[in-house]
């Protein structure tokens, strides 16, 4: 009987564990993660930015595939197309 009670606390255990990890540990991390993408976002977007704004343009690659970026100024009294 002590055999099956020790698995049986053994697996409770693993189940609590487990079930903790889900509920809290996990969501956790992943919000981290969420919000560290955040920020690569808005740290890559501000030096394409800076770059524009400092030589006129940037290139882009993507394999064999390149974009050009340009800063454009609309003519005063037009409205930028969104």
């Amino acid at each position: 009987m002590d055999r099956k009670f020790a698995i049986a606390v053994l697996l409770i255990l693993i189940l609590g564990s487990a079930l903790i990890y889900m509920v809290l540990i996990k969501p956790k991390v992943q919000g981290y993660v969420v919000n560290k993408q955040i920020q690569a976002q808005g740290i890559v977007v501000q030096a394409i930015m800076n770059q524009v704004n400092s030589q006129g343009y940037v290139q882009l690659f993507d394999g064999n595939n390149s974009i050009i970026l340009v800063k454009y100024t609309p003519p005063a009294g037009q409205s930028p197309v969104a």
